[in-house]
């Protein structure tokens, strides 16, 4: 078959835009790490972070379909006056 459908995960670049902060955990991880975005589009998010060493500069790469799939927690703003936060954190009553 020469074509194929196929449904996706992707970002919704109405809430993602280069330049806001961002901090991302892998389920691996024991704790995350917190910079900002240099590159957004549907499928993949890079953030730029400083890993502690000197003057270097470090990047996560973050594909829609590992983030919907669970395996990232996200936070994210532009201002730090609202963090939006995927998954969203349960409600309790």
């Amino acid at each position: 078959m020469l074509i194929v459908s196929k449904t996706m995960q992707l970002f919704d670049m109405k809430e993602i835009k280069c330049g806001m902060l961002m901090y991302a955990k892998h389920h691996t991880w024991d704790k995350g790490e917190r910079g900002f975005i240099t590159y957004a589009d549907e499928e993949l998010i890079i953030v730029q972070y400083y890993p502690g060493i000197g003057n270097v500069t470090n990047h996560l790469k973050l594909y829609a379909e590992e983030v919907a799939a669970g395996e990232w927690k996200v936070r994210w703003s532009d201002d730090l006056s609202d963090v939006h936060e995927y998954p969203e954190p349960e409600v309790n009553p």
